[in-house]
Formats: C-alpha cells, sequence, structure tokens
C-alpha cells in the first residue's frame, strides 16, 4: 500500500496553482470539473453525481471555498467520518433540483463577492482538455450574476499543476502497477484455450480485488479472439491494455499473448515493436518536447515498411500522461509540452497488423537521472499459451 496521503500535499497544489496564477493574472479559480476538484480538495465526487455538481473557489489570496450537496456531509455525520475535506468554508446545499427554475444558482457568485472578486479575472474550465461541471444553463446564469469579471481557460493552470506529480502521487501509481501487474501475471498463467474475452476481463477484477485495487477498477481493454463466442483459439493473439488504480492513481500498459506457438511475423512484430518503445524511452528525458519523441517513432517506423503505422497523422499521438487519468500531454506531433521532472507517461507506438493492434506500452517517470520505468511486471515479453 502507498504511504498515507501527507497532510501537506493538497497545500502544495493549491501554492503551486497559485504560483501559476500570479504568472497568469489570475485572480482566482472557479473548479467545476469532478477530477479537478477532487485534486485540490480531495473530496471525491462519483461519476453518476452529475447533477449535483461539486465546485471549488480558489482566490488567488485568502481562503478557499468549496460548495457540495448535502448527501456526503450527511453519511459523514451518521457513520461519524472523516470530514469531507481539508478546506474549512464548506457551503452545503441541499438537493436538486434546488426549484423549479430551468437555472440553478449554486451558491457561486455569492462567494465571489464575499473575496472580492466580482470585478477580476478568473479562471474556469473553458479550453481543450477540460470540461465544465455545471449545466450551460447554470454557466449563462454565473456570467450574468457577475458582469463585471473577466472569465479565461483555467486549464493551463490546472494541468500544469497535475503533469508534475509528486512523490506521494509517484508511489501510488507504482502500488498500482504492482497490483495489476501482479493480477496480470496470474491471469496470463491461467490462460488456455477456449477462454473468452469476457471471462478473461471477470477474472482480472477478481484479482484485482484479492492484491488490493480500488475497487472501483475497471477492467482492461481484451481484444483478439476469433472464436465462437469470443473465445480464443489457436493462433489468436490476446491484446490486454489498462490497469487497476491505488488510491485512484492509475495504472496504464499493454501485455501481449499468443495462443501455441508465434508465426516468425508474429514474434518479429512484437519484438521489434518493444525494442522501438524502449528507444523512445530512453530519449524520455528532462527538456526534451514531447513532440521529438513522436517524430523519432516516425522516423523508426517509417524505416519498416512492411509495418502500417497506425499514427499516419501528427495528431495521432502515441502516448500520454497519466495519474487520476489518461490526461496531458500527448506524445503527438502537435503537443509543445517540453519533459519535466516529476511528470509520468506512458508512450505506445504503434502498428496494425492481421492479428490486431501491436501496441508496447509501460509507465514512465521522467527524473533527472533518467527516465524510471514503474511497470516492469508482467514481463512485456509475447507469452506463450499452451
Amino acid at each position: 500500500m502507498p504511504p498515507p496521503l501527507p497532510p501537506s500535499e493538497h497545500q502544495g497544489r493549491v501554492a503551486r496553482a497559485r504560483a501559476l496564477m500570479r504568472e497568469r493574472g489570475i485572480d482566482g479559480l472557479i473548479v467545476t470539473d469532478p477530477g479537478h476538484y477532487a485534486y485540490f480538495t480531495g473530496h471525491k465526487v462519483p461519476g453518476w453525481q452529475k447533477s449535483r455538481p461539486a465546485i471549488l473557489v480558489l482566490p488567488l489570496d485568502g481562503a478557499p471555498a468549496l460548495i457540495t450537496w448535502s448527501g456526503p456531509d450527511m453519511f459523514r455525520r451518521l457513520y461519524n467520518g472523516p470530514p469531507l475535506s481539508w478546506i474549512e468554508d464548506q457551503r452545503i446545499y441541499p438537493e436538486v433540483p434546488l426549484n423549479t427554475d430551468p437555472q440553478a444558482d449554486w451558491g457561486v457568485a455569492g462567494i465571489v463577492r464575499e473575496r472580492g472578486l466580482d470585478g477580476a479575472t478568473l479562471g474556469i474550465e473553458l479550453g481543450r482538455e477540460t470540461w465544465l461541471g455545471i449545466p450551460q444553463t447554470d454557466w449563462d446564469l454565473l456570467r450574468s450574476q457577475l458582469p463585471g469579471v473577466r472569465w479565461v481557460d483555467s486549464g493551463p493552470v490546472l494541468w500544469a499543476c497535475r503533469m508534475v506529480k509528486s512523490e506521494w502521487e509517484i508511489d501510488c501509481m507504482k502500488e498500482a502497477c504492482a497490483v495489476g501487474g501482479r493480477a496480470w501475471g496470474r491471469v496470463f498463467e491461467d490462460l488456455r484455450p477456449g477462454v473468452s474475452i469476457p471471462e478473461v476481463q471477470r477474472k482480472v477484477l477478481s484479482y484485482y480485488a484479492e492484491e488490493g485495487a480500488d475497487l472501483n477498477s475497471e477492467p482492461p481493454m481484451v481484444f483478439g479472439a476469433t472464436g465462437p463466442g469470443r473465445t480464443f483459439r489457436a493462433g489468436d493473439v490476446l491484446y490486454m491494455d489498462g490497469g487497476c488504480s491505488v488510491a485512484g492513481y492509475r495504472m496504464d500498459i499493454t501485455r501481449r499473448a499468443v495462443f501455441g506457438k508465434p508465426s516468425a511475423r508474429q514474434k518479429a512484430e512484437h519484438d521489434g515493436m518493444w525494442a522501438l518503445l524502449e528507444e523512445i524511452i530512453e530519449r524520455m528525458t528532462v527538456g526534451t518536447p514531447v513532440r521529438d519523441l513522436f517524430e523519432f517513432s516516425q522516423t523508426r517506423l517509417a524505416a519498416r515498411p512492411e509495418w502500417r503505422n497506425y499514427s499516419d497523422h501528427p495528431s495521432k499521438r502515441i502516448g500520454h500522461g497519466i495519474g487520476l487519468e489518461n490526461e496531458p500531454p500527448s506524445i503527438s506531433g502537435t503537443d509543445m509540452t517540453v519533459l519535466a521532472e516529476g511528470m509520468v507517461l506512458t508512450p505506445e507506438p504503434k502498428i496494425e497488423s492481421e492479428d490486431g493492434l501491436v501496441n508496447p506500452e509501460e509507465q514512465v517517470v521522467i527524473r533527472a537521472s533518467g527516465p524510471e520505468v514503474i511497470s516492469p511486471y508482467p514481463d512485456p515479453r509475447l507469452f506463450e499459451v499452451h
């Protein structure tokens, strides 16, 4: 298990956000996306809770405030649970709908006025890779309530904070990779001809639970079965992609298994692509633009005309950041991000084969001393099922 969340973790995140806000002339953030909200507040909002927004108001100076519905607070009180968040100013609304009006006032404007920000520059999720966590009608109402506010996209601040991970976050992902790797290894040892894709996924979930993953971990993607009822038979190549989570932090790798002895082509494709991945990982150093990794992969694959490169357009990424979810940056020809110490990414060059996707993927931490692979298990070789 990863170490307990240190009290300094959320304070450090807020401090980084405020430093970035100051650089960009932003006086406050209104955080409505559930992922960003949980990242700063420590209060996790389930995915089904779309009609009950949870919102953080983070001023450049002064105390932050959060807004959320009464349900979690009710369970905390009745069952003597821990505080919802480290944030002391918590505004609890009763339930939804608050009334029969087509627009709901969640109380954001009131807090903004209390903090003296009703004539300020405020950031909210407006751009690419950000998601507004309130309905459009309520966003229209908020803007009408605060006519003196200049609204800007908060994405550059939010993702600049989240792309660089703390050691605690990295430890969580190491544990996720260890737990998930053990589960996948057990599943691969269990494989036999005739097993179906749903059976593989159910067994993975069972082993996740036994090994200590988060109970809401999702099954991996599994492809490659050509038999009746999506069962695997001789010659098929099982492709598995994804992983479990620990304390909300995700594992995301790929592994492959062949039913029977691999053909010369199958082995050459698998070994050749994993060798390319190793070359890409070697180049994942502090100060390297992610688009350079993409261009390197393109050059290498161009030298293998017998392989069909999936990434036939600069926007088709060959990897991404990872943390609480699949995150920026994208390892593509269009992303301008430069690798920094503490980033965690999953490089994954792709070719399309007769058997499906050949898509090696590992989880890599960017260190000052060089890249650190935190997903060594199960072994990335092409596993043989007999």
